[in-house]
């Protein structure tokens, strides 16, 4: 059985470190990758290289040679052109304007490391919910949806991310901004809520209005019956086994 290649890892462009095939992430590969990981997975399975791929590889215009998938004569110019067809595209996508983001915040009381929640709204189209906004060692940062999953590491699984540094910036910076505008929205409410009310203009001058007669009467009333009760002697207690 041949020696396994020894595995390699590289960083995606959210930063995290994944295994890479000859240097190359899945979502990157072309139809040879396709093909020579095709050819390494039957090696390691089963010794040698399976019928089927090898049928695939020649139908697509390769052979398998020397343990690597080799383009035959004229297949190396289709590559070439596949490759410069693909140059354009990518420039185009570098120039399309930023997607737009609207970003509601609910913060909380402090949890542990998480201070709350945002929603964002992509494009005016799409709605994602439960992002959350954490404290951390570093600062604040913006963690994305997930649900349990036991074969994570974290025990936590993403159901939605960013899948370039470029989007996954713009995202982070548009959550927080929204959170440090709600900061401030909340501060400014309390700071309302703690000043004594202001009078309106002209409401200095105005003299309250005498009590009506029917109040004054009923507080008459009222301090009369605290006089009387106040000079009214105290009736004595018989003392037990006083004679009646």
């Amino acid at each position: 059985m041949p020696g396994r290649a020894p595995r390699r890892y590289r960083t995606d462009g959210n930063g995290d470190t994944r295994p890479a095939f000859h240097g190359k992430l899945p979502e990157e590969f072309n139809e040879r990758d396709m093909l020579a990981f095709a050819a390494d997975t039957d090696l390691l399975l089963f010794q040698k290289v399976s019928e089927e791929t090898l049928a695939a590889i020649h139908a697509a215009g390769y052979d398998y040679r020397g343990g690597a998938v080799m383009p035959r004569p004229g297949k190396e110019e289709t590559d070439m052109t596949e490759q410069e067809t693909k140059i354009p595209a990518q420039e185009e996508a570098k120039e399309a304007p930023p997607m737009k983001l609207d970003v509601s915040v609910r913060a909380i009381q402090p949890m542990g490391n998480l201070l709350g929640f945002a929603t964002v709204k992509l494009n005016d189209c799409f709605v994602v919910e439960d992002f959350k906004i954490l404290q951390t060692d570093k600062g604040l940062y913006v963690g994305m949806p997930s649900k349990p999953d036991k074969t994570s590491r974290t025990g936590y699984r993403d159901t939605a991310k960013p899948i370039t540094g470029d989007f996954r910036k713009q995202l982070q910076g548009a959550v927080l901004e929204a959170y440090s505008a709600e900061l401030g929205r909340l501060r400014a409410v309390a700071a309302a809520q703690e000043q004594p009310s202001i009078p309106r203009p002209g409401k200095e001058e105005t003299k309250e209005s005498p009590p009506s007669i029917k109040s004054q009467l009923e507080a008459g009333a009222k301090e009369a019956a605290r006089e009387n009760a106040a000079r009214s002697p105290k009736k004595e207690k018989p003392t037990k086994g006083a004679e009646r």
